[in-house]
């Protein structure tokens, strides 16, 4: 959260006025770091909750969303309206009814593309409301590069890109790393509830292949309760029984548990020496920024928008199944230069600033301007990257994005 909401006093803040913004969705660790650390950016974001939400409360539908009816309560109290993901089974329809309704009260709409495709992989609907939103919205930006080329060649928009601020809070960053662990190289996979885009055990496979070749390498496989209970729709045991099988034979330890509170996940995290993603749906991910700020060295999926998020090594997917050789390779290149790309506390907070001021120069641009679309700001903050503004022209009168889905 933005501490201004904790310290603010009345329409001002160390003289500048208060933008009240209506984040849509207000969870999640992205949602709450999008403000100045230390809250002198003057925004008020009414439906960022003050402490980081449960796992339970994280995976329900938040009742702030973009929608008519929440919309017709409450967009008189904001100044702008930015989305940052859209409710799950609402139609292109629905969307722009939402869209209309905002942009007739006057407030501008923000966009933050944060997936391009459906994070549940469950709604095949997802690009084509996005698509909705994307032509109508006042300011479209992203966290990548290559995801703003590809909503460029879909859309015809060229959005702002802002990177994704830190996951971890500043304290945990700056704790020094566990001494290397004397014989054993920790290789970590988190499979969830079985239910992502990757073959699990194809994927459980290929790593005790790899792990087998790398020196000192030990397999940590995490899995979630639910795989195991019989009343629950993520019941697999045939396919936790053949994962485990695997992961044990060579030497390796399966651990099963409820889906982790969110310090969990960083204590998971920073115990590793290399974390290896399953495969993402959807675009962009809070993992590989976790894993940057605990300087554990993070494997991604080579076609995904978060690899470019934060430096990383990639192995390659086939439709689904891994790449054995890659994989191998991928460890071996982890295992020879060890902890080296972890982030500099200092860089992460001028990075927060750096967002949280161009955000802030965005809403104030928007409001002066609106209902005029722009998709860049003239002069982008530091640490942040953007081309040139593009010509303003007239506009029109899930499971929530937030990431990881599952932890």
């Amino acid at each position: 959260m933005s501490p201004s909401r904790r310290r603010r006093a009345g329409r001002s803040w160390e003289g500048r006025q208060i933008i009240t913004v209506a984040t849509l969705p207000g969870r999640g660790v992205y949602a709450r770091h999008l403000g100045h650390p230390e809250g002198v950016d003057g925004v008020h974001r009414i439906t960022v909750p003050t402490v980081p939400t449960s796992v339970t409360s994280a995976n329900s539908v938040s009742p702030a969303s973009f929608d008519r009816a929440w919309l017709t309560r409450n967009v008189d109290r904001v100044d702008v309206v930015h989305v940052l993901g859209l409710p799950r089974g609402a139609t292109p329809d629905e969307v722009t009814a939402a869209a209309d309704l905002v942009q007739g009260a006057g407030k501008p709409l923000v966009l933050t593309v944060y997936h391009l495709s459906d994070p549940t992989g469950g709604d095949g609907a997802h690009v084509d409301r996005l698509g909705a939103l994307v032509t109508r919205a006042d300011a479209v930006l992203t966290l990548t590069a290559t995801a703003a080329d590809e909503i460029t060649d879909r859309w015809g928009v060229r959005p702002l890109v802002l990177p994704h601020p830190h996951a971890v809070d500043f304290v945990r960053m700056r704790t020094p790393r566990p001494r290397w662990r004397r014989g054993e190289f920790l290789v970590g996979t988190h499979l969830a509830s079985l239910n992502g885009p990757c073959d699990p055990v194809a994927l459980v496979d290929a790593l005790t292949a790899a792990c087998r070749e790398v020196e000192d390498a030990r397999l940590l496989v995490n899995l979630h309760a639910s795989v195991l209970d019989p009343c629950s729709s993520a019941y697999a045991p045939t396919v936790f029984q053949r994962v485990a099988r695997t992961v044990r034979a060579a030497g390796g330890t399966v651990r099963v548990h409820r889906p982790f509170a969110e310090s969990e996940l960083w204590d998971h995290l920073f115990g590793l020496d290399v974390s290896v993603v399953p495969g993402i749906r959807g675009s962009h991910s809070v993992w590989p920024e976790a894993c940057h700020d605990l300087g554990t060295q993070i494997v991604l999926p080579s076609a995904s928008h978060a690899a470019a998020q934060r430096p990383c090594l990639t192995y390659d997917l086939d439709g689904g199944s891994p790449d054995p050789a890659s994989l191998t390779g991928t460890l071996l290149t982890a295992r020879e230069r060890g902890s080296l790309l972890r982030a500099d506390p200092t860089d992460r907070w001028r990075e927060r600033v750096a967002i949280a001021e161009s955000l802030r120069s965005l809403y104030e641009q928007l409001r002066e301007t609106a209902p005029a679309r722009i998709a860049q700001p003239a002069a982008p903050a530091a640490g942040v990257s953007g081309g040139s503004r593009s010509r303003a022209r007239s506009s029109p009168g899930e499971e929530w994005v937030s990431a990881p889905t599952e932890r």
